[in-house]
């Protein structure tokens, strides 16, 4: 791939650190004295000037940069641009860490007149760790902007006031006689190097694609998009939908927004989106909105896009779709159909459902159920590990369960699960044979007798080790699960309330997804 297809970021990364490497060896070769005896009058700290200087160094000192930056991570990765947050995270230690390894590598005095008294005068010079700082940080906020799809003129101030902040900064840290030109020059050139390589190395686009030859034709051709929203997941709705609005305009889409609610999770919504003939699907929710969304397009043929907004966001893992807004909305876009599997649930007397991911009862649904939502808000999928403390405490059940025509077995169970996919979160494979679209079910029974039993059974799922004599496993097209007395069950990941008996029967190739090329 030549230089000139590389995209922004990666050029930037390339054009920053070879200018780095020269602008040091320069330095430190003495090439660049005549521009280090270009120096400020002497400060006195008398003069008003000095001091609003001084003011200003406080102001923009890195530790004050950088725990910005913090922030805005913290922000981006509640709004799920997953991406965006390891990049910011990552120029921060790049930029902090590297501006000290190379301070002290390089041990440069200060300049005669600078004032020690000042705390941001402290230390060697080179490179100036303000600019380093205000460089990384005007990067960033670039980069924030234009993954956020904010309006044209927004990124263009945000462009210009990074420049003016940097100019600024560049002009006190040399009236203080805290840093040589080149400290100054060095520092810029160092924090443009950590930011781009952080945000090249997490894939952060910099700026628009250029559209595809496929979305000019789009373009010409103009589908229909509905997106089916879960509000409540949604922590910023107007970045969401910005986001959304501009992915479609650039694909040639048109989109029509549809919210669930408290009375209806997204069934009269996708049902709207089918009646008013939408060419693509796109779900932003939790498991249960996802589930669903799935459920009402079986056997439509209209293909869905999956945006990860829950906390689990099972179907969207076990699928390979990027758990980060940006990445998943690309991949809805530009990515390929391929059709999956749905399982068709039947619990007690009750209407047929599908499901994408799992059914299970016993320890499973009772984590669900115990799993506070504000909490899940907070820590995210560790709040599962919380209420599974509580869980463990369930006792078991009596089951018996047939897979087809095989002999039924019989079980005091703790757990019984039938899965489409197998991956949960933190990549733990509780069914390693499960595929999306070979047209079977997998079966999956824990029968523990104690807290002994149950660690066992854990690591073995968890480690490469040998499995537990208390797990049953199987594959087939159809299970039967039938209990002595009501247990408490749960559908991808939803707790669903008790039953006694559930049939799951596989529905091959039911649902269109779009999945990464």
């Amino acid at each position: 791939m030549g230089f000139s297809r590389l995209g922004l970021a990666p050029r930037a990364t390339i054009g920053f650190a070879l200018g780095f490497a020269l602008w040091t060896w320069l330095t430190f070769t003495g090439a660049l004295q005549g521009l280090d005896a270009l120096q400020a009058p002497p400060a006195q700290w008398q003069n008003p000037a000095i001091q609003i200087a001084a003011a200003v160094a406080v102001t923009f000192h890195p530790v004050v940069v950088y725990g910005g930056l913090l922030g805005v991570a913290a922000w981006a990765y509640r709004r799920r641009l997953r991406n965006l947050t390891v990049a910011v995270v990552s120029a921060v230690a790049v930029g902090w860490g590297g501006h000290e390894l190379l301070r002290q590598l390089f041990a440069r005095e200060r300049p005669p007149g600078s004032v020690p008294e000042l705390i941001t005068n402290q230390g060697y010079a080179y490179p100036s760790g303000h600019l380093v700082a205000a460089a990384t940080g005007a990067v960033i906020a670039i980069a924030a902007t234009t993954t956020t799809r904010q309006p044209r003129q927004l990124i263009e101030v945000t462009r210009w006031l990074g420049i003016v902040l940097i100019v600024v900064i560049g002009l006190d840290r040399w009236l203080l006689h805290a840093h040589w030109i080149t400290d100054l020059v060095g520092g810029l050139l160092w924090g443009g190097f950590s930011a781009s390589v952080s945000v090249a190395v997490a894939r952060v686009r910099m700026r628009p694609e250029r559209p595809t030859r496929a979305a000019a034709l789009a373009t010409k051709q103009r589908r229909r998009c509905a997106i089916v929203v879960n509000p409540t997941k949604i922590p910023d709705w107007a970045a969401f939908r910005r986001h959304v609005e501009y992915e479609c305009r650039q694909n040639g889409a048109t989109p029509m927004f549809l919210e669930t609610s408290a009375d209806d999770p997204g069934r009269g919504m996708t049902r709207a989106a089918i009646e008013a003939k939408a060419d693509l699907v796109l779900v932003a929710g939790g498991d249960g909105t996802v589930r669903v969304v799935c459920s009402e397009l079986s056997g439509t043929g209209i293909p869905l896009g999956l945006v990860p907004s829950g906390t689990g966001n099972l179907l969207a893992r076990n699928l390979s779709i990027p758990l980060d807004e940006s990445q998943a909305l690309t991949v809805i876009f530009q990515g390929r159909p391929t059709t999956i599997d749905l399982v068709e649930v039947v619990v007690d007397d009750a209407e047929p459902e599908h499901i994408a991911v799992m059914a299970g009862m016993g320890l499973d649904a009772r984590i669900m159920s115990g799993t506070d939502d504000a909490l899940k808000k907070v820590i995210g999928p560790a709040a599962y590990v919380m209420a599974a403390g509580d869980a463990a405490n369930l006792p078991s059940f009596d089951v018996t369960v047939r897979l087809d025509d095989d002999e039924p077995i019989e079980r005091h169970a703790g757990l019984v699960m039938v899965g489409n996919v197998g991956q949960l979160q933190g990549n733990v494979q509780l069914l390693p044979d499960a595929r999306f679209d070979d047209g079977l079910l997998d079966l999956f029974v824990a029968s523990p007798s104690n807290v002994a039993d149950w660690l066992r059974i854990t690591t073995s799922v968890i480690l490469p080790l040998p499995e537990a004599s208390e797990i049953d496993r199987g594959q087939g097209r159809t299970v039967l699960i039938e209990c002595t007395e009501p247990v408490e069950y749960q559908l991808d990941g939803d707790a669903a309330g008790q039953c006694s008996r559930m049939r799951a029967t596989v529905v091959p190739q039911a649902l269109t997804v779009i999945v990464p090329n």
